[in-house]
């Protein structure tokens, strides 16, 4: 047995090579959606929630009650930091925490901040439009994406549309635009990406870098095979910031091969 595999979880975890384009989507397809994605090095973990009843609920088409956000997610990340002092000691940055907030938004909101507002040190906050970085970042997409919410301190950004990336939204209030590949797109990866699309994909991508703000794109095809590497090199050749997969073991296969 080696020394890495007697090592914690959260050594393990620390030690690991991240991947900063790599972007985990469906929490409830693995078995541990927390430690696998972390484990694989993924820098922008993505989980379903829903505020029932003054409580954070994780679960994708309905909501489980035993499953809080703060236990699946918040507690093991303010454990892993506080032992650590970081989530990877390779990656200064703090990583992407995307809560796809399925209930409604007026009630939503501010359960949320007030429950993210518990891990200060953690968690990144913006007070008076000053970006205070932690370990971890959390944007708010779901019903709540492009949604404003103004506080004089804040624990989370919304996500927004890449097409609607013309509209004037600091990045401060929303630091992340993300769009629906097969709306935007029909090529999957077959043959030479056509040139209309490409220069689109890289109009889209550098208005919303110009803003200050990262990019991803979500139902990109997923299935290993040379069209995926193809489409995956050529966003990452656009400037997208994130794969968006469910694939943790291909995207860093991939990932580190491209290094």
């Amino acid at each position: 047995m080696t020394h890495r595999a007697r090592a914690p979880l959260w050594r393990q975890v620390a030690d690991t090579t991240s991947l900063a384009n790599a972007h985990a989507h469906a929490d409830s397809r693995h078995r541990r959606p927390l430690w696998d994605a972390l484990a694989a090095g993924f820098t922008s973990l993505e989980v379903d929630v829903w505020v029932v009843r003054g409580q954070v609920l994780v679960g994708h088409s309905v909501p489980r009650p035993l499953q809080t956000l703060r236990k699946v997610y918040l507690d093991p990340l303010a454990a892993l930091v506080r032992e650590t002092g970081c989530v990877y000691e390779d990656f200064d940055e703090p990583i992407q925490l995307l809560l796809d907030v399925k209930s409604n938004p007026t009630r939503s909101r501010q359960q949320l901040e007030k429950l993210l507002g518990q891990y200060p040190g953690v968690l990144s906050a913006w007070r008076d439009g000053h970006f205070i970085p932690g370990a971890v970042t959390v944007v708010l997409s779901g019903t709540l994406s492009g949604t404003m919410y103004d506080a004089p301190l804040r624990w989370s950004g919304v996500d927004g549309r890449l097409r609607l990336s013309s509209t004037k939204v600091p990045s401060d209030v929303m630091p992340l635009r993300s769009d629906c590949w097969p709306e935007l797109f029909s090529w999957s990866g077959e043959g030479p990406m056509p040139g209309d699309q490409r220069d689109r994909l890289v109009r889209l991508v550098g208005v919303a870098h110009a803003a200050g703000q990262r990019t991803r794109l979500w139902d990109t095809p997923d299935r290993r095979g040379p069209a995926r590497d193809r489409l995956w090199a050529t966003l990452l050749d656009a400037g997208v910031d994130y794969l968006n997969t469910d694939d943790l073991a291909g995207a860093r296969e991939f990932l580190l091969a491209r290094r």
